[in-house]
């Protein structure tokens, strides 16, 4: 309930609260395992949960304080969705927490609203026809109804309705093996012996889904470098970039690293990877992630990417990763808070801002050198439109074709995922999350290439 409070009301991110939550308790597994569940479900599900609250309050959940509006949610959500609390318990839980963090009032109101969903909240009517697709959708679903009403103008209704429905499903658990420092029949081995079971993932020989097991934190598999946590779609923009040892690459836009340590362990831990990203938190987290995966190649720089032109790598890279800030649009299951924090108005800031550090980090490849594109949205105005707009201007570059560059390397199931140059795909049921790539080379000097090579 905290956690949920902090997400509401305070703009926490529902993963990080959620984590430090945890790191902070004495909960056995199970009770871990539920306080995940629920902080997770209420807040795929909370635009649902709110119409119901909407229905059997007098008040409504928008009008609400942000305590009683989330243990409202938590308690409609436990009704609704699981089966093993009984119905006495989500009551009488809830009314305790709206006494301990409101007052008789809304102990009261918990009380009443709580009693009427036992009894009430499966037969709370939704949106029929004559409210539209787009509000109808976005209560089934639980989406926001701006974005609804987005997708159904470019997807249609049959798509929108898939990616609602995928969105709230748990995210599949990806592990990535460290390929400088084993292989992974290996690391499949050595985790079945600390209780994790796991299965090859589908698109690359390097993914593994861990189907059951301890915290992954806990494993000497995780402590010695052998995995990282990256789902396979945040897995295609490295294998696109396709570096070789020895490569100077650089990661424009790199965060916490997940694409960094990738694009080193592709590289079997030869050559340089420069990671730049302007907050230096993340790098300390990249930092400690390259340690654990003994990856010596990694150097961090803080800085923006738009002010690469006039740094010492201009012109000097063989490859460049801008892994741009983007809407997040393909990653919603996996973050479901996002879809409640983005607003229609942010598109245009984020285009704007992907367009500036494409432009800025091209000025760092030479010539017969790599520019590899990425976001993890589905929104056409941050994917497609970008890469072309940059194309129009930077006539130094040429668009290659993504998919045919992974023909050979071990992958699967990504030719289907292709649209022209690119590969782009919205999160799959069960299989890896949204994303899009491009993969360009600029032209010019004794590297130059024609259209016709690549």
């Amino acid at each position: 309930m905290r956690v949920l409070h902090a997400v509401d009301a305070e703009g926490a991110y529902a993963n990080l609260a959620l984590d430090k939550a945890l790191e902070t308790s004495r909960l056995p597994a199970a009770d871990r395992a539920l306080a995940t569940e629920l902080v997770y479900g209420v807040t795929r599900w909370r635009g649902l949960l709110d119409h119901v609250i909407d229905h059997l309050s007098t008040t409504p959940a928008a009008e609400l304080g942000p305590w009683i509006r989330n243990i409202l949610r938590m308690g409609v959500y436990q009704l609704l969705h699981l089966d093993r609390i009984p119905a006495h318990a989500v009551v009488s839980e809830g009314v305790a927490l709206a006494r301990e963090f409101g007052h008789r009032g809304t102990a009261a109101l918990a009380n009443a609203v709580l009693r009427r969903a036992v009894a009430e909240a499966r037969r709370v009517p939704l949106p029929g026809p004559e409210a539209g697709d787009a509000r109808r959708l976005a209560v089934e679903g639980s989406h926001p109804e701006w974005l609804v009403a987005r997708w159904l103008e470019q997807f249609g209704s049959e798509d929108t309705e898939r990616l609602c429905r995928v969105d709230n499903e748990p995210a599949p658990l990806t592990l990535r093996v460290n390929l400088s420092r084993t292989t992974p029949p290996e690391t499949a081995a050595a985790l079945a012996r600390e209780g994790v079971r796991t299965v090859p993932g589908r698109l690359f020989p390097e993914a593994l889904v861990a189907r059951e097991g301890p915290p992954l934190r806990e494993l000497e598999a995780y402590r010695c470098g052998m995995v990282s946590v990256q789902d396979e779609g945040a897995m295609v923009a490295s294998r696109v970039l396709a570096p070789e040892p020895g490569w100077l690459v650089v990661d424009a836009c790199a965060g916490a690293g997940g694409k960094t340590t990738h694009l080193a362990e592709l590289m079997r831990n030869r050559g340089r990877v420069v990671a730049v990203d302007p907050y230096g938190h993340k790098l300390r987290l990249l930092e400690g992630a390259a340690r654990r995966l003994g990856l010596g190649i990694v150097e961090t720089r803080r800085a923006d990417a738009r002010t690469l032109p006039t740094s010492e790598l201009a012109g000097r890279a063989d490859a460049v990763l801008v892994d741009a800030p983007c809407s997040g649009l393909g990653v919603l299951r996996r973050r479901p808070d996002l879809r409640w924090r983005l607003k229609e108005e942010d598109l245009p800031r984020l285009v704007k801002l992907q367009k500036e550090l494409l432009r800025a980090a091209s000025a760092c490849v030479r010539p017969g050198g790599v520019l590899v594109y990425s976001t993890c949205t589905i929104e056409r105005s941050e994917n497609q439109e970008v890469v072309e707009g940059f194309l129009a201007e930077s006539h130094e570059f040429i668009s290659d074709n993504a998919a045919r560059r992974l023909a050979g390397a071990g992958t699967g199931g990504l030719t289907a995922l292709s649209e022209g140059p690119y590969l782009t795909s919205g999160p799959q049921s069960g299989g890896p999350d949204g994303f899009f790539v491009a993969r360009l080379v600029r032209t010019g000097g004794s590297g130059r290439l024609r259209a016709a090579d690549v």
